[in-house]
């Protein structure tokens, strides 16, 4: 085999592709991936990896000489391409399972697996496919995903699940049972067997979030109850989904809720901050003090200090104390910026909190509050 390809693209596929492959030294073969050069099409070469859960393959433009396949190491060949101070690199294998990969007087020259050996990806047709602007479907996996569970005492709570409703509205959820986050969107829907629900990996999620980022093509999800396919412009992205049953959320999400709290994001970001930094704890507690057009933030007091700090805010209701995590509340308050405002819908010291944000009323997110007693 022997081509060249412009750095930029040979860099921004493997950044793709490596985070795929497995590290593990049982495994050693899904470090590597599958690299196929064709000469259809005016020259092109196939990018793909897969760690059995995930699978990924991306096609990009490429001056091919020699057809061919070779199975090399993901990492050493992008960390070796970042530092190329070339614009073009070729990549150069022989018969004795050797490649070189060279950036101008600059070679990296490293041994190959057998490309038998690799696993294949298999394609599948999966029967139900949704629509999506790809920067659209990104924002509806940043509202949701940070919600997600991250250890695995209750898998079916480690990723973010897709349900849908009256054909043509797509609904993303996340809880780990202390905070949730819900969106919902319209999209167009070609559905022959809809499953009530579907729940997408958390790690899965990550990636197609590097997939979506910086473009904003149409792309379809195409899904049945054990499998999900990710196609956008060059890229094919599959990866298996969570079995077991999502809980019904709808029951968490108070509507009764008096208390309403029109609060400015940013200066909310910064005093939020500067709270946390009190707490060495992984919980961050911080004590919200609320009075008419002012909001009090108070941390601990502690051997390592306190803080306070002290907003304005569009509130008229009675004086309430109410205590959360912070990291809790800063991690919402990142991904909802759709506008300069936030609202926190609260009714007391031990209800949950609703947030809305006044330009998407399709998002919402509930935060349980802490037990402060300072």
């Amino acid at each position: 085999m022997k081509l060249k390809i412009k750095k930029e693209t040979l860099v921004n596929a493997l950044q793709i592709i490596t985070p795929i492959t497995d590290k593990s030294s049982s495994k050693p073969i899904l470090s590597n991936f599958l690299l196929t050069a064709t000469k259809e099409g005016g020259g092109a070469v196939e990018f793909s990896a897969t760690d059995y859960e995930l699978s990924i393959k991306g096609t990009f433009p490429a001056e091919v000489e020699i057809p061919g396949s070779v199975c090399i190491s993901a990492r050493k060949v992008l960390d070796a391409s970042r530092e190329f101070l070339v614009d073009e690199v070729s990549i150069i294998s022989d018969e004795k399972l050797w490649v070189s990969v060279e950036g101008g007087p600059t070679r990296l020259h490293l041994p190959s697996v057998d490309v038998g050996l690799y696993p294949q990806m298999e394609q599948v047709d999966l029967p139900n496919t949704l629509r999506f602007q790809a920067g659209e479907l990104k924002r509806c996996i940043d509202l949701t995903l940070f919600a997600a569970q991250t250890s695995e005492t209750r898998k079916n709570l480690m990723g973010v699940c897709l349900s849908l409703d009256n054909g043509t509205l797509a609904k993303w959820t996340a809880t780990d049972g202390h905070r949730l986050a819900q969106v919902q969107r319209e999209v167009k829907m070609e559905v022959q067997e809809t499953p009530p629900e579907i729940i997408i990996p958390r790690k899965s999620l990550v990636e197609m979030q590097k997939v979506l980022e910086g473009t904003d093509q149409e792309v379809t999800l195409s899904f049945d109850e054990k499998t999900l396919m990710l196609v956008t412009e060059g890229i094919v992205f599959t990866t298996r989904l969570i079995e077991g049953k999502f809980p019904n959320v709808d029951q968490v999400i108070p509507h009764d809720n008096d208390k309403s709290v029109l609060i400015d994001r940013q200066r909310f970001i910064n005093a939020l901050k500067i709270i946390s930094l009190m707490s060495q704890d992984k919980i961050k507690p911080v004590k919200l003090s609320l009075q008419p057009d002012t909001m009090k933030l108070e941390s601990e007091r502690v051997e390592t200090g306190d803080a306070f700090a002290e907003v304005p805010v569009e509130y008229q209701g009675e004086e309430l104390q109410v205590g959360f995590n912070a990291r809790y509340l800063l991690d919402v308050l990142t991904v909802a910026n759709q506008g300069e405002k936030v609202r926190f819908e609260l009714k007391g010291a031990l209800n949950p909190c609703l947030i809305r944000v006044p330009e998407d009323a399709t998002f919402l997110s509930v935060i349980m509050p802490l037990r402060i007693e300072w």
